[in-house]
């Protein structure tokens, strides 16, 4: 699944799952760095879906309280 048709619900599962495997004792180094590249995907989506969220959210609030 790539990122554009991710959900934030979705991201958000996945980056609770690879936090588990690199909080395990026996951390797999053969994967650990994909690992973190895709946790760092995940985060900047998230980070941008909160954004545009907020953005939209806030021209909501303007426009009712224009009303």
């Amino acid at each position: 699944m790539t990122d554009s048709q991710q959900s934030y619900r979705q991201a958000l599962d996945e980056l609770r799952a690879i936090h588990a495997r690199l909080r395990d004792d026996e951390v797999d180094i053969e994967t650990l760095l994909d690992d973190v590249r895709r946790a760092a995907d995940l985060l900047a989506f998230c980070r941008d879906r909160l954004d545009s969220v907020g953005e939209r959210l806030e021209q909501v609030l303007a426009d009712f309280d224009e009303d």
